[in-house]
């Protein structure tokens, strides 16, 4: 999928039911689109650091894995850890990711067209989430 049809499926904050992630979207995911830089940097750093309301003493470990080199042992995470997968644009990798989303010990995802992120901590039902920026 390109760019043009990604951002069309994509969303942004409007319609965000869940107050965790309108507050992961609003104050991590869609400041560090709007920066320059590697995404996957800026978004580690930002998640790592996270000091956020909706969620009280939760301090997220931030693996970057590349698509291409994971193994699902990997899986097997704790509760305060996030996976960011990078490269699940490339057409090779992109049936892997959307197998590695439906994955049961996948809470929630995050998919940000070049990056993907993957929850273990269950604040919210199983989800897929398409940010673009706004």
């Amino acid at each position: 999928m390109n760019q043009f049809l990604f951002n069309l499926r994509a969303r942004n904050a409007h319609g965000l039911h869940s107050p965790f992630v309108y507050e992961l979207y609003t104050q991590i995911i869609n400041p560090c689109l709007h920066q320059s830089g590697e995404l996957s940097a800026l978004v580690k750093n930002e998640l790592s650091n996270y000091q956020g309301n909706s969620v009280e003493n939760i301090k997220f470990n931030v693996q970057i894995i590349d698509i291409s080199q994971f193994d699902s042992k990997i899986l097997d995470m704790n509760f305060d850890d996030v996976l960011l997968i990078e490269n699940i644009r490339k057409q090779i990798n992109l049936a892997h990711w959307n197998q590695l989303i439906e994955n049961q010990k996948i809470v929630f995802s995050i998919e940000l067209y070049e990056i993907g992120l993957l929850f273990f901590n269950p604040i919210a039902p199983k989800q897929h989430f398409v940010f673009k920026k706004s």
